[in-house]
């Protein structure tokens, strides 16, 4: 899947586990940086989340290869479904040399308000905004 949003990532010697190679829990900071500079480009400014979130309700990821210290390497997000109260979202980590796919995520993240402590519909402003910027009628 080719996505409009590209994240580059910074390895750290601290992200690296005794394999050599980046630990499987610092992959999921990667995709957090990821989905954070996702929504922050496709809004045009830094959200203030307290009102309204989305918040991962479901993740699926597999490991295909492992990353290495002197890898360059990119989160790659989009959003390929909009429901009622949730979206659908892609994440991959990939060699931003090669193209090879490391990390492959699916998600589903639920619309939530942090006042009403429940999930609730999401905002109308927020499909706009991520239909034009997947260039697309999601459906």
């Amino acid at each position: 899947m080719d996505c409009n949003h590209k994240k580059k990532i910074q390895i750290r010697f601290g992200d690296i586990d005794i394999m050599g190679h980046v630990n499987n829990g610092v992959q999921l900071s990667y995709l957090d940086l990821g989905r954070l500079d996702y929504f922050e480009q496709v809004y045009g400014q830094t959200i203030d989340w307290n009102d309204a979130a989305l918040i991962v309700a479901h993740l699926e990821i597999d490991y295909l290869a492992p990353i290495l210290l002197k890898d360059k390497i990119e989160v790659h997000t989009c959003i390929h479904k909009i429901g009622n109260k949730s979206v659908g979202m892609t994440q991959n980590i990939v060699d931003a040399i090669t193209g090879e796919i490391k990390t492959q995520t699916s998600q589903v993240m639920v619309a939530y308000s942090q006042k009403l402590g429940e999930s609730i519909s999401v905002p109308e402003t927020l499909k706009i905004r991520i239909r034009e910027f997947e260039e697309t009628t999601i459906g």
